[in-house]
C-alpha cells in the first residue's frame, strides 16, 4: 500500500508474532505447569526451576542478544530464534524424564526464544517510532495479551484432550510454519529505507528525489543514495546514549531496580496463576479460561494507557497501574468464589498494561541507537529475580499447601515498584527536553 509508513507493517508483523509465538513461549508454560509436574512425577518447585533456569540463561544471553540485534539487525536473529524455538518444542514432546525435559527446554527452547518475540520486536519498534512510542509498544503488548486470551484456553484444551506432549509438538510446528516467515518483514531502521521515525521522508532521500526530477543521476550515485548503508543505519543522533553512557546514569539503575521488582512479581504470578486458581478450588480448564479472560480484558486497557502515557508521562502511569496490581493480589487473598476471584484478578490487568510502558521508558531515557543493547544489559539483573521468585513460590506451596504468603509478598513488592517508577518522572522529562 503506497503511502503507508513501513513502521506500521512492522508493528502488524510484531503483533502477530507475539500474539501466537510469544504467547506459546511466555504464557504457555503456565498451561503445561501442572500436567508436566504430574506426568514427570515432580514437585511444583522443580517445575518452577525449569522456568527459573531459563530466565537465568536469558540473563546471561541478554547483553549478547541486545548487542547482536543492534549490530546485525533483526531478520537473522528473529528467524533463527523462532526456528530453534519451534524445533525445541517438537523435541520437548518426546521427553519423558525430568532431566531430559530440562535439557531441551534450557538448551533449545530458551536459547531460541531469547532472540525472538518481545525483546527483538520492542527493539525494532523503538527504532522506528519516537512520537508514537508508547502507543506502538502498547499495541504490540496488547496483541500479545489478545493472543493469550485465545491461545491459552486452546492450549489447555489440547493438554487435557491430547496430552502435553502432543500439544507441544503442534505448538512447535506452528512456530516454524506460521511465525518464522514473519521475520522477513523487519528492517534495521527507517533511515535505511530513506525514511524518518514516525513517518515522512528523510533529508537524504528528499535530496535524492529532487536530483532525480532535475537530472538523470549516475548509476553509482543512485545506488549510493538508495538507502543508508548497514554500517550507518543505526548511528547515534543528538540525545542518544551509548551503552557506556547509559550505565553511568542514576536513571538506568533506578529503572533496573523498578523493573526487577515488577518482573519478579509479574513473572511469578503468571507462571503460577493456574496453580493458584486450582488451589482455590477451580478446575484447570476454568483456571485457564480465567487467565485468558484477563488477557482479553487487558487489550483495551493496554492500548488506552499507551496512548495516555505519550501525554501524561509513563512513570506516572506505571505508578497507578502497579498500585492497582498490588491491590489485586491483596484482594485475591481475601475473597472466595469464582466471580469474586475473577473481579479481583481484573485489577492485575495493570501489571499487563505496564509491561510495554516499562520497555518504552528505555527509549525515552536513552534514545534509539543502542536500545537493544541497553535493554540487554538490564537482563542479567531482572532475570536473577526470576530465578529465585518462581522457585520460592513453588517451594512455599509444596511446604504450606497455600499461595497466601506469595500473594502478600507480591502485594508489598508491587507497591515498592510503583513508588520507584514514580521517581523516574523528572529524569524522563529532562531526557525528552534534551532531544
Amino acid at each position: 500500500m503506497q503511502g503507508v509508513y513501513y513502521g506500521w507493517y512492522m508493528l502488524a508483523g510484531a503483533s502477530v508474532m507475539n500474539a501466537l509465538g510469544g504467547t506459546i513461549v511466555w504464557q504457555g508454560f503456565a498451561v503445561f505447569f501442572i500436567p508436566v509436574a504430574e506426568s514427570l512425577g515432580i514437585t511444583y518447585w522443580q517445575t518452577s526451576l525449569a522456568f527459573a533456569l531459563a530466565r537465568a540463561e536469558n540473563g546471561v544471553l541478554g547483553p549478547i542478544t541486545g548487542w547482536a540485534l543492534d549490530r546485525f539487525g533483526y531478520i537473522p536473529l528473529i528467524l533463527a530464534g523462532t526456528l530453534i524455538t519451534g524445533f525445541g518444542y517438537i523435541l520437548l514432546s518426546r521427553q519423558d524424564t525430568y532431566i531430559a525435559f530440562l535439557l531441551v527446554y534450557l538448551c533449545v527452547v530458551s536459547i531460541g526464544s531469547s532472540t525472538s518475540f518481545m525483546q527483538a520486536t520492542t527493539a525494532a519498534l523503538n527504532t522506528w517510532f519516537i512520537r508514537y512510542r508508547g502507543l506502538v509498544m502498547s499495541i504490540n503488548s496488547a496483541a500479545f495479551r489478545l493472543g493469550g486470551a485465545i491461545v491459552i484456553p486452546l492450549l489447555s484444551v489440547g493438554v487435557i484432550h491430547l496430552g502435553w506432549q502432543t500439544t507441544s509438538w503442534i505448538a512447535g510446528v506452528i512456530l516454524i510454519v506460521a511465525i518464522a516467515p514473519i521475520s522477513f518483514l523487519f528492517r534495521r531502521s527507517p533511515e535505511s529505507m530513506g525514511l524518518r521515525p514516525d513517518g515522512g521522508v528523510s533529508y537524504t532521500n528528499m535530496r535524492r528525489r529532487i536530483r532525480e526530477r532535475t537530472a538523470a543521476p549516475r548509476q553509482t550515485e543512485s545506488k549510493a543514495l538508495d538507502g543508508v548503508s548497514p554500517e550507518t543505519s543505526n548511528t547515534t543522533t543528538d540525545g542518544d546514549f551509548t551503552t557506556k553512557q547509559a550505565l553511568k546514569t542514576l536513571s538506568f539503575w533506578i529503572l533496573v531496580t523498578a523493573t526487577t521488582l515488577r518482573i519478579s512479581v509479574h513473572g511469578t504470578i503468571f507462571l503460577h496463576f493456574i496453580p493458584i486458581l486450582v488451589s482455590r478450588g477451580e478446575a484447570q480448564q476454568t483456571a485457564a479460561n480465567l487467565v485468558g479472560a484477563i488477557s482479553l480484558a487487558a487489550v483495551p486497557v493496554i492500548i488506552f494507557t499507551g496512548y495516555i502515557s505519550d501525554r501524561v508521562g509513563r512513570p506516572l502511569m506505571l505508578t497507578f497501574l502497579y498500585s492497582a496490581s498490588a491491590l489485586s493480589l491483596l484482594l485475591i487473598t481475601l475473597v472466595e468464589g469464582t466471580w469474586p476471584i475473577f473481579l479481583a484478578m481484573l485489577l492485575f490487568v495493570g501489571s499487563e498494561a505496564g509491561s510495554s510502558l516499562n520497555w518504552a521508558i528505555i527509549g525515552d531515557l536513552f534514545g534509539r541507537a543502542r536500545y537493544a543493547t541497553i535493554r540487554g544489559m538490564m537482563a542479567p539483573i531482572y532475570n536473577m529475580a526470576l530465578i529465585v521468585a518462581p522457585v520460592a513460590a513453588g517451594y512455599t506451596f509444596d511446604r504450606l499447601g497455600t499461595y497466601q504468603p506469595v500473594l502478600i509478598t507480591g502485594t508489598v513488592l508491587m507497591i515498592i515498584a510503583s513508588l520507584v517508577f514514580l521517581s523516574l518522572q523528572p529524569a524522563v522529562r529532562r531526557a525528552q527536553r534534551a532531544r
